[in-house]
């Protein structure tokens, strides 16, 4: 494809802009009026190691949006900065550091990220305090409990674990009538799932045989693995990340366990899925939920958009990341002011959006509404198994 090609299909991938109610438009005392300024400074918070499509896709987004002339007549300008480093995995205590930076410092409108629910949660606190609105690649509940600034993209980890648990009951291969958990520890991502995950499968007539816990990092899972043997159940719900997930699979088919596993969203990331393992035949016929697929035809233009610029096709991070972009400038498009209380209320009343996913609207907790996406693996991809809607 030559650039004047690529450069055309960038263009004329329109997001479609809909459903945000005027508020009223008052320039705040710290925030520049947009004519003062020559671009529009926006944040974004990407672990290095770590569902990097996240700003993949909201570079995708910044592409299209500046294509078409900017928000409010400006280009915008994206402010990377990392929150891992030579960590195993992201730092909360550095995203503070980092989100505080991003405001004080380089005048950010807004930011995107970060992405685990522990670093957002630290986050949240802060740019509450500093009035900017912040859009999170996290899906953890309690992300948004800081305050009104703070808006998820993702489905929640109570959506995924609900979906999840109504899965197991009523899929004819599974007919699970009994399941155990196993979650990394620490994490408010992990414990939000498995929760949302043993309640709802106990409130549809499950019960859960085994409940067990590692710490990340760990790379040999016996024990918990011998004591969820002995409780024999039919499915196994892992709330963990790559490559914890893949040793706890691969560990318990070595000893025998046939159970089917299950998982959540942060299993999807298929460059690290499938490059973990020697062999991915333990993988073979799990199901996860995710927030996207590449199959959902509505999707059709950001895929190709997506996989045209970074030769990968997208995942749910990407996205995430594509859709917080988006969604941040229709809500400055709307309101036509880069004031954060007016750009937070646009957010809020944003209904309709059709972008990488589509959302129906946010509730009242700054969560959005909207489908989650059930995966499985076969023959060594992942496959779309079912869309289900809220």
């Amino acid at each position: 494809m030559n650039t004047k090609t690529f450069l055309t299909l960038i263009t004329i991938i329109v997001i479609s802009f809909t459903g945000c109610e005027r508020v009223k438009q008052v320039i705040a005392p710290d925030v520049p009026a947009p004519d003062a300024v020559s671009t529009v400074k926006i944040g974004v918070i990407q672990p290095s190691g770590y569902y990097t499509g996240f700003a993949q896709g909201a570079e995708l987004a910044r592409i299209q949006i500046n294509a078409r002339g900017g928000v409010l007549g400006k280009q915008i300008e994206f402010i990377v900065m990392d929150n891992q480093g030579t960590r195993s995995v992201p730092d909360a205590a550095e995203s503070v550091r980092i989100a505080k930076t991003l405001i004080e410092q380089e005048e950010v409108v807004a930011i995107l990220g970060p992405i685990f629910s522990n670093n957002s949660i630290e986050v949240g606190p802060v740019v509450q305090q500093l009035q900017r609105p912040i859009i999170p690649g996290s899906a953890g509940d309690h992300v948004t409990a800081a305050g009104d600034f703070v808006f998820l993209v993702a489905p929640t980890t109570s959506a995924h674990g609900a979906v999840i648990a109504q899965f197991a009951i009523d899929l004819s291969e599974l007919g699970a009538t009994t399941a155990a958990t196993i979650r990394q520890t620490e994490s408010a991502y992990t414990e939000s799932l498995t929760e949302a995950f043993e309640v709802n499968f106990r409130e549809l007539g499950g019960k859960i045989v085994a409940s067990e816990v590692y710490q990340v990092g760990d790379n040999t899972f016996d024990a918990q693995l011998t004591n969820i043997k002995a409780a024999a159940p039919d499915v196994i719900y892992i709330a963990g990340i790559i490559p914890d997930i893949h040793f706890v699979i691969a560990q318990a088919r070595e000893i025998g366990i046939q159970a089917i596993f299950l998982g959540p969203g942060s299993w999807d990331e298929s460059q690290k899925l499938f490059n973990t393992l020697t062999d991915n035949a333990p993988l073979e016929g799990v199901y996860f939920t995710a927030d996207f697929s590449p199959e959902v035809p509505s999707a059709e233009r950001f895929v190709q958009a997506y996989t045209a610029l970074f030769t990968t096709p997208p995942d749910s991070a990407a996205a995430s990341g594509y859709d917080a972009m988006s969604l941040l400038a229709t809500a400055i498009e709307e309101v036509q002011t880069l004031n954060p209380a007016a750009v937070r209320d646009a957010l809020s009343n944003i209904t309709n959006y059709e972008g990488a996913t589509f959302i129906s609207h946010y509730n009242a907790n700054r969560h959005p509404i909207k489908s989650v996406v059930i995966n499985t693996i076969r023959d060594g991809q992942i496959a779309l198994y079912k869309v289900v809607d809220p």
